[in-house]
């Protein structure tokens, strides 16, 4: 793989776990909603600190200090979607800071807490889809506006972010989440996941 197809998997694959891990939020307060289930406000709480801190400690960062950055120095056709990209990743800090409010007034018992929490959980999950395809339109359009230097350099920025969730060395406080996932998974998508389990 080049150094250019490194950094289009890798953000790819964050972005498929950050949909995953909001996909099963949604999925699980759809079942409380229909009475189905039961909140178990441990594992709500686990989703919202894996999307507080992945992204927001290492995907965002590399996004911007690297890659934009590297965009911005090569080419001012880029400038336009990179200011909105950038500007969504300091409401994206926002929305997530309301998506723990609203998880504790869920918690605390308030009125409508549970459909507050949901619409918050929806709002933010549409936020994040059209922001994830504007950065693959983005990197679909990009190949030629960096010499192999700056993919290289970019790619080495990427390989070092560890999903704490997905990566190889997934943290002890994200398993109960990743099995709820993998729970939640039809069986053809839930290989890839046990073959990283294995390496």
């Amino acid at each position: 793989m080049s150094a250019r197809d490194v950094v289009t998997a890798t953000i790819k694959q964050e972005h498929y776990a950050l949909g995953m891990v909001m996909a099963v939020l949604a999925r699980l307060l759809g079942d409380i909603a229909e009475r189905r289930g039961e909140p178990d406000f441990a594992l709500f709480a686990t989703a919202l600190y894996y999307i507080d801190d992945f992204p927001e400690r290492c995907h965002h960062p590399k996004e911007d200090e690297y890659l934009f950055k590297a965009l911005r120095a090569r080419t001012a056709r880029h400038n336009a979607v990179l200011d909105d990209l950038q500007a969504e990743h300091v409401r994206d800090a926002q929305m997530v800071g309301y998506l723990h409010q609203a998880l504790t007034h869920y918690q605390g018992g308030a009125p409508e807490g549970l459909e507050r929490f949901r619409a918050a959980v929806d709002a933010y999950a549409a936020m994040l889809r059209d922001h994830m395809h504007k950065e693959d339109e983005l990197l679909a359009q990009a190949p030629d506006d960096l010499p192999e230097e700056d993919w290289s350099r970019i790619a080495a920025a990427f390989d070092a972010n560890d999903d704490p969730l997905f990566g190889k060395n997934r943290r002890a406080e994200f398993n109960k989440l990743y099995l709820r996932i993998l729970n939640l998974l039809p069986s053809k998508m839930k290989a890839p996941l046990r073959r990283g389990d294995r390496e």
